[in-house]
């Protein structure tokens, strides 16, 4: 049995803990992390979480029209793959979409 290993985002007021999984085959962990598209996460703030890999953002800026390259994606450390949207413009178009 392998140690269940765990890490804690902290962003905007808020904390979401992320579960990695090990898988045999590969014989290494992988993170579990939440799909905030199926099941959308706002901090105490107002901010959206996001993935960084989430394309479909229609406010996302940057060469690739993801959320890691734009310059209101806002992650705890460089490199992670999962943090919040800083952009105003993006919570007024969810208000307006809900």
């Amino acid at each position: 049995m392998h140690e269940e290993k765990t890490r804690c985002f902290r962003l905007d007021g808020d904390e979401i803990e992320v579960k990695f999984l090990f898988d045999p085959d590969a014989k290494m962990y992988f993170w579990d992390f939440p799909d905030f598209q199926e099941a959308p996460r706002l901090s105490p703030r107002g901010r959206r979480w996001v993935n960084a890999t989430t394309d479909d953002c229609p406010l996302a800026e940057g060469k690739y029209h993801d959320c890691g390259s734009c310059r209101f994606y806002k992650a705890e450390h460089p490199g992670d793959l999962i943090g919040i949207c800083e952009n105003d413009l993006l919570s007024m178009v969810r208000k307006e979409e809900a």
